[in-house]
Parts: C-alpha cells; sequence; structure tokens
C-alpha cells in the first residue's frame, strides 16, 4: 500500500499547498477576472496535484500506456469504449425506471432545454469526467496498488478514495476587500465540512464506493481502462438527463433511496450496483473456468 499512500500523500500536499498560495494568486487572477476565493483554491490545487502526478507517476514507472490502462491496441480500446458505453447505459435504465416508477423522481412540468441538448451535454461530460478520473483510479492507482501489494487492495483502495473525494466541499463566499492570507486555509477546512456528519451521505458513499469495485472488476477482467471509461461515461450521461428532466418529489415515502448527494446515487443505485457486480463476477469466473476446459481439452 506504499505506492497508494503516497499518492493519497501527494493530494494532501497539493491542497495544503494550495491553501498557502491561496491568497496571492487570487491576487493575480483578480487582475483580469473577479473570482471567489474557493475557485481559486480549487484551480490552484488541480494545477499543483497534476505536476505532482505526472512526477510520482514516471518516478515509479507508472507513465506507461499498459500502466495507464491503454495499453490495447486502437482497434480493440475503441470497441470495449463502445461496448461499456451501451452497456453502462443499459444498466441505467432499470435504476432510472425504478425511481420513475416509484415516482421519487417525477418529470419536470417545463424543461430548461430539450432532451437532445441535455443527452448531448451528458454525452460530453461524460466522457471528460471519465476519461479523467479513470486513468487515474483505475489506470495510474489501480496499476500502483496492485503492483506493490495486491489485486484485492487495487480494486478496494482506489475504490475508497475515488468515493470520499465526491464529498468534498469548500465553498467559501467573502468580499472582495476582506480577501487575506487565511481564507486559503478556510477553503482548506471546509473541504472537509460534510465529514462532521458522515451518515447524512452514508448511502451515496457506499454507492460509489460499490460502483468504484464494478469498474474495478472491469478493469482486472480486460486488463485496460476502455470497458471503464465507457461505464462511467454512460453513467454521468445518464445522471446527467436524469436530473436536467426530472425532480425529486423529497414528500414521497420512498425518497431515502436516492440519498441527499445528487438524487440519484443512493441506497437503491447501492442494491443495483452489487447486483451488477456479483452477476459481473460469476459470468467472468464462469468464462475463465469454460476457457480453462476448452484449452485443457484442446491436444497437444
Amino acid at each position: 500500500m506504499r505506492a497508494f499512500l503516497l499518492f493519497v500523500g501527494l493530494l494532501a500536499a497539493a491542497l495544503i499547498v494550495a491553501a498557502a498560495l491561496t491568497y496571492p494568486a487570487w491576487l493575480l487572477v483578480s487582475a483580469i477576472s473577479v473570482e471567489p476565493v474557493h475557485r481559486v483554491m480549487n484551480r490552484v490545487a488541480m494545477l499543483l496535484a497534476l505536476i505532482g502526478l505526472i512526477y510520482l507517476t514516471r518516478r515509479l514507472g507508472l507513465s506507461s500506456r499498459a500502466a495507464m490502462g491503454y495499453g490495447l491496441p486502437r482497434r480493440e480500446f475503441l470497441r470495449q469504449l463502445a461496448i461499456g458505453w451501451l452497456c453502462g447505459a443499459a444498466l441505467m435504465i432499470p435504476l432510472a425506471a425504478l425511481l420513475l416508477g416509484l415516482d421519487v423522481r417525477q418529470p419536470k412540468p417545463a424543461l430548461d432545454e430539450s432532451l437532445f441538448a441535455l443527452f448531448a451535454g451528458g454525452v460530453i461530460a461524460g466522457f471528460a469526467v471519465a476519461f479523467i478520473e479513470e486513468t487515474f483510479f483505475r489506470g495510474v492507482l489501480y496499476t500502483a496498488v496492485a503492483r506493490t501489494s495486491s489485486v484485492a487492495a487495487a480494486i478496494v483502495a482506489p475504490s475508497l478514495l475515488y468515493a470520499a473525494l465526491h464529498f468534498l466541499g469548500g465553498r467559501l463566499r467573502t468580499p472582495a476587500d476582506e480577501v487575506s492570507w487565511a481564507h486559503g486555509f478556510a477553503v482548506l477546512a471546509k473541504l472537509f465540512e460534510r465529514y462532521v456528519e458522515p451518515l447524512t451521505f452514508i448511502d451515496s458513499f457506499l454507492a460509489l464506493v460499490m460502483l468504484g469495485v464494478l469498474l474495478s472488476l472491469v478493469r482486472q477482467r480486460t486488463g485496460a481502462i476502455a470497458g471503464c471509461i465507457g461505464l462511467h461515461a454512460a453513467g454521468v450521461c445518464a445522471i446527467a438527463v436524469l436530473r436536467g428532466a426530472t425532480f425529486v418529489d423529497h414528500s414521497d415515502a420512498q425518497a431515502g433511496l436516492v440519498g441527499a448527494y445528487d438524487g440519484v446515487i443512493g441506497w437503491a443505485a447501492l442494491v443495483w450496483f452489487a447486483a451488477i457486480g456479483v452477476i459481473y463476477m460469476r459470468m467472468s469466473r464462469d468464462s475463465g473456468a469454460s476457457a480453462a476446459g476448452r484449452e485443457s481439452a484442446t491436444p497437444k
């Protein structure tokens, strides 16, 4: 787990250094644009984390295409990407149907934009998010942990980190004439404000952990992140369309199924992702056993 702790330490260091640099960075940005101090701090942290990740992946020998999950030939990578997206879209339909059928989510009386615009925006956002997150979590981090620990650890540890990072906060509205050196650290403190009451998002947290495990199982079986990217992108797209076209009826008795995170990822999603994971593991085991049987039956 040494490699995993190095990456976690890198992210923590990037946040601390960004907090110290937020005020001078905000002064520079203010010369051309008025931005909230928390946004400046977040961008500085992202830049520092990116620089650190590039250095650390090279230092640990994780910068090869195979280590990052891109080792497949282009045609096969695109094939798995497309299959992953189609499977991800198909797997989100039952969850969406359940939430709509139980009236937990209800159609909006008037849409701000057309369904096509929602879908197109969801596709673009889905692939943007999926490529970034899967390259790190199921690519670099999975390989790093698998090399230094075990495949089981490579499945679980990045999934926990993946879920945990979704609940960072950090918004801070401060008048421009009051911003000071201390505000970078004030934003840093607010990043973890949700963790003061972790039970308020435990359902969404566990659902995201289960999703991370499912994506890691795909990474393990295929040896690449193409399918992971497709699945992840389709999920983000489905959630974007669902949130854009429907709303949560908080007065409904079943409203607790979607949690408070995004109105979709909650207890219902946890059970559904877990069921998919179990089915996928059994299918992978059965196909592996069949392949082994065919190989042993082949005359030498």
